[in-house]
């Protein structure tokens, strides 16, 4: 069981062993996201190890190495956000938002990116005003690829793209302190399959790959702190403002599980703070992320700016 849970933490350093998309890579991203399981299960074994044969106890550092193998996290800032932005799969069975909305109330969001978004929970945002935000970018499906963006201020040229298999992704852009800011909402296939696999990774290192541009990349990407995805994201210096915490499944109050659901942030930009919210209804817990300008931006105009952008 040791042995297992050693090689199990030692997994995410295969991307810099076999990196690219082939089929072995596939099968050992896909069981390195379990990473505060190995650990857990390491640290239970050397302890337990240690009480016949105390030489064991020289292992216990090990149980550190997710920490280090993860995906490296964005700048953090002790100033107030500058921007709130909220993650949240509504699961395409759910069709009450009403606990969403009262959390939204409780704890107010400038930005909402809503995953697994049906007709029938838009239709119940669309009697309950949006939740009181002046701007939604909703594309509902009766399938899981259905997303929106609940937002406080306009979202300037909006546009709806889809992956190499369909998965569809929302760009916009809005304001933030004069200075126009990207924002993809996306929610790439689980990688249950090789060309799953594939398409988030190549969705995520595509939208990083402009990071020149101040970007936010926001939802769920299926996809751990510990994924061959989030590692071709920061090789564009893209990076997680979220933590590494479960968020799927909601079951069991994230106590167990992994964490999928993501912002991402460009090197202009650094993260305040990150949590997770409450049950919702989902099989997800939602997501709440502060971040702020790295430096004082300088008002540019950025409608204009947007436009340019986006073409």
């Amino acid at each position: 069981m040791a042995a297992l849970a050693l090689l199990g933490m030692l997994l995410p350093l295969q991307r810099a062993v076999l990196p690219g998309d082939q089929g072995l890579s596939w099968a050992l991203d896909l069981f390195a996201h379990w990473q505060p399981w190995y650990a857990a299960t390491w640290l239970a074994c050397s302890l337990l190890l240690a009480s016949t044969r105390r030489r064991w106890l020289l292992a216990l550092p090990l149980v550190a190495l997710p920490w280090f193998t993860a995906s490296r996290p964005a700048a953090q800032s002790a100033e107030p956000a500058q921007l709130t932005i909220v993650i949240a799969n509504v699961n395409i069975r759910q069709h009450d938002p009403q606990a969403l909305l009262q959390w939204l109330r409780e704890h107010p969001a400038n930005i909402v990116v809503l995953t697994e978004l049906s007709p029938a929970y838009a239709q119940r945002l669309a009697e309950a005003g949006n939740g009181g935000f002046g701007h939604a970018l909703l594309h509902p499906l009766d399938s899981p690829p259905g997303l929106g963006i609940l937002s406080d201020r306009p979202l300037m040229e909006p546009r709806l793209h889809a992956d190499t298999l369909g998965a569809l992704y929302l760009q916009a852009c809005i304001d933030l302190l004069g200075q126009p800011l990207r924002l993809f909402a996306v929610h790439p296939k689980p990688p249950m399959a090789v060309r799953k696999f594939k398409a988030r990774d190549s969705l995520l290192r595509e939208l990083a790959g402009a990071s020149d541009q101040a970007t936010v990349i926001a939802g769920d990407l299926n996809a751990t702190a510990w994924s061959s995805a989030l590692y071709a994201a920061q090789q564009h210096n893209v990076r997680r403002v979220t933590g590494a915490a479960p968020t799927y499944p909601s079951e069991g109050a994230g106590l167990i599980g992994i964490g999928i659901d993501h912002v991402l942030v460009s090197p202009q930009l650094a993260g305040s703070f990150h949590q997770r919210g409450p049950n919702i209804g989902s099989d997800h817990l939602p997501v709440k992320v502060g971040i702020r300008w790295q430096a004082a931006p300088a008002n540019v105009g950025s409608r204009q700016h947007c436009r340019l952008l986006a073409e």
